[in-house]
């Protein structure tokens, strides 16, 4: 949902454009900052916090795989969505693939890993927790990022705005090219980043085995 030099709408300058991006910038960079804040507070959170149902029991378990298909299925969907930003990310405004049913497939599928490693403690509650705050976070980013796709795309972006959900599928507004321009580095890039989603499950296994031990004190339940 970029663009570069060889599409740039002739109403806008040079300066404009560069503008624009720098204020872009600044919005990511302010996204990931907040990120790693909060981050950071449920490293410091989660080893003091433990599931209502006890661990090993098949609730507890099923909460864990519920999680683990999820941080699965997020690791799957963001590959999915680079395979058709790849080749036109900077060049145009991609509408295709999963593009054609949710504006921000990327970061709806990040909210889906959050709930999915959220959920590796045994809590339902605790994984949606996470997901709300970072849903927060990506809500105010894509505000940001659509005042200035509207600047670049105007009219464009206004039709696809009101024929595409901003977040969640709509799934029967579904459409694809037959062929795809792939972007093997950026697809390698994508899996790179997205593996440490899977860390996720032996960390927190740790963090029961050691409340199991006695080693962590468990301040607070969820269900």
């Amino acid at each position: 949902m970029f663009f570069t030099a060889h599409h740039r709408p002739s109403a806008l300058s040079e300066r404009s454009i560069d503008e624009i991006w720098r204020r872009l910038s600044i919005v990511q960079v302010r996204r990931r900052y907040t990120l790693v804040a909060l981050g950071v507070l449920a490293v410091l959170i989660s080893p003091f916090l433990a599931s209502t149902w006890a661990s090993g029991s098949p609730v507890h378990r099923g909460i864990e795989w519920l999680g683990l298909t999820l941080i699965f299925a997020a690791f799957l969907g963001r590959s999915w969505c680079i395979l058709y930003l790849g080749g036109h990310k900077g060049a145009t405004l991609v509408h295709q693939g999963p593009y054609s049913v949710s504006r921000n497939p990327l970061y709806l599928f990040s909210v889906t890993a959050v709930a999915g490693i959220g959920m590796q403690t045994g809590s339902v509650v605790f994984g949606l927790l996470l997901a709300v705050c970072v849903y927060g976070v990506f809500n105010y980013v894509i505000g940001q990022e659509e005042i200035l796709l509207r600047r670049v795309f105007g009219s464009e972006f206004d039709l696809y705005c009101a024929r595409v959900p901003r977040f969640w599928p709509r799934l029967a507004r579904w459409q694809s090219d037959k062929d795809l321009l792939i972007d093997v580095g950026g697809l390698w890039n994508t899996v790179r980043d997205a593996l440490p989603y899977f860390l996720a499950v032996p960390v927190f296994e740790f963090i029961e085995y050691a409340q199991g031990c006695g080693w962590l004190p468990v301040l607070l339940h969820l269900p």
